[in-house]
């Protein structure tokens, strides 16, 4: 088995797992987040990047706008996307930098 080959497909599967976990994240909380500003009484200056923690984590605030999301029929951003590209990047850079060269036949 040719573990660089398996290295570069977990490393280029892990990055585009992570730049669509983070398109998905942008696109779910862009849209709630223009949503509450436009509530009466609500804070105008609030941005997407307000809720950055919730690209990689479900705190209290994140699991209250998903399961609010999910109650208007809106697919809400799950983090575990976030966690599984970095896995699969971090182990494809591992497998890469440990493999031996393969011999030239």
């Amino acid at each position: 088995m040719d573990f660089k080959k398996l290295g570069n497909i977990l490393l280029v599967g892990g990055a585009l797992v992570l730049a669509a976990a983070f398109v998905w994240w942008f696109s779910f909380f862009s849209s709630i987040m223009n949503e509450v500003a436009k509530v009466p009484g609500g804070r105008g200056d609030i941005s997407v990047f307000d809720a950055l923690s919730c690209l990689y984590s479900n705190s209290v605030f994140c699991g209250l706008i998903s399961g609010a999301a999910r109650l208007a029929g809106k697919t809400a951003y799950e983090p575990m996307v976030f966690w599984f590209g970095l896995a699969a990047l971090i182990a494809g850079i591992l497998v890469r930098v440990t493999a031996k060269p393969s011999d030239a036949k």
